[in-house]
């Protein structure tokens, strides 16, 4: 089979370079290698990345943009097995679309062979996995210089992603797809953050491969490779710091890159409070110490799990500890607590919030007429026609 090539923007014929590719992929090494591959052909993208169950959510935060722009668009999918009645929704909003936008879509999985049949939009390839995929779809846009060794990183990346378990890089190729999923020790909502670090670690890991470094040797320079990504990022007095670990240090890049657009802000009884919504806890109390300590952008932060469980963590001179007795069924000491909202199913971050709005500021309860009260019945107006 031959990889259709990459479907750009419909703009014209002289800005057949301009225009901006959508570009949705998974959250896995072949996710983030798809778009890797786009960036280094020099393709105009956004970037966004999503499991399946987040897929429509992520395609509507694409459609809004698309629609804010104005402009014509291409959206493309990669790594991303669609169910049917996904593909249907997808299909038909781009189709309502006023502006011009083309749909593409490059993937492996064998169950996605409903969607490919019904839509010629949705290319299946069970032999390629999705980098390889893309790769192909842009490699006439690469320099070409460049087009051997990006082929050899597809081909790299292909081996762990399908499980060839013959092929004499198999292990070396898992190494990376398990140093791609790795806790990143930066803050969930810095998703453009996060994929550019990614990129970085796969750029690196490939440099080190490619000068015939061992995983042993490879492993051992991640320190080194991990700090590089945090220069001109962050304070070189930080950066420096011999008594601060590094994932402290992306603690400090993320408080440093946050703010109300991220971390909401709520004030509870003349505190301000930032919620936060499902973090990994060593990243969160990492980030909320130098977002409190050091930034001063709040005095106690609330750290919410779907489940309605809270982290309570305050400045001196708030109480967490009371705050948390008053309004959340906890408490604990002045500077830490835990609670728990009433909610027990929480969506994300948007019904977190309005759930601790709730609990701090209930609705008035809608009088009702109970069982064995006494009700007054005013007597009909005078001239009230009876029925």
């Amino acid at each position: 089979m031959s990889t259709p090539k990459l479907i750009r923007p419909q703009i014209s014929q002289d800005n057949a370079d301009k225009g901006w590719v959508y570009h949705l992929s998974h959250t896995d090494l072949d996710g983030y290698g798809a778009q890797f591959m786009l960036k280094a052909a020099g393709i105009n993208t956004r970037c966004f990345n999503a499991d399946y169950r987040d897929i429509p959510l992520a395609v509507d935060k694409i459609v809004e943009q698309i629609i804010e722009e104005g402009e014509p668009a291409s959206l493309l999918l990669t790594d991303l097995n669609l169910t049917l009645d996904q593909a249907d929704q997808i299909d038909k909003r781009i189709k309502k679309l006023k502006v011009l936008t083309t749909l593409q879509l490059l993937d492996h999985h064998a169950t996605g062979a409903d969607c490919a049949a019904k839509y010629d939009w949705y290319y299946l390839d069970t032999e390629r996995c999705a980098t390889k995929l893309a790769f192909e779809a842009v490699a006439d846009l690469m320099p070409q210089d460049q087009r051997a060794q990006f082929a050899l990183r597809a081909d790299f990346v292909d081996m762990g992603d399908r499980w060839l378990k013959d092929e004499p890089l198999f292990r070396k190729s898992l190494y990376l797809l398990g140093l791609v999923m790795q806790d990143d020790h930066l803050a969930p909502p810095l998703a453009d953050l996060k994929r550019s670090y990614r990129f970085h670690l796969i750029e690196h890991f490939f440099q080190a491969h490619e000068r015939g470094e061992n995983l042993e040797s490879i492993e051992r320079g991640l320190y080194d490779v991990r700090k590089n990504f945090l220069v001109g990022r962050i304070d070189e007095q930080d950066l420096n710091n011999p008594e601060l670990p590094l994932n402290d240090k992306f603690h400090i890049l993320s408080a440093s890159v946050l703010d109300e657009t991220t971390v909401p802000m709520l004030d509870i009884d003349g505190v301000r409070t930032g919620v936060f919504f499902n973090w990994p806890h060593d990243v969160w109390r990492g980030v909320i110490m130098d977002m409190m300590e050091t930034r001063h952008k709040m005095d106690m932060a609330i750290g919410v799990r779907g489940n309605g469980k809270l982290s309570l963590r305050a400045n001196p001179g708030v109480d967490a500890g009371a705050i948390s007795a008053k309004y959340f069924r906890g408490g604990g000491h002045p500077g830490a607590a835990g609670g728990e909202l009433r909610d027990n199913r929480l969506r994300d971050l948007d019904h977190a919030v309005s759930s601790i709005k709730q609990t701090i500021n209930p609705a008035p309860p809608v009088a009702t007429a109970k069982l064995g009260s006494m009700i007054t019945i005013q007597p009909p107006r005078k001239g009230a026609q009876k029925k």
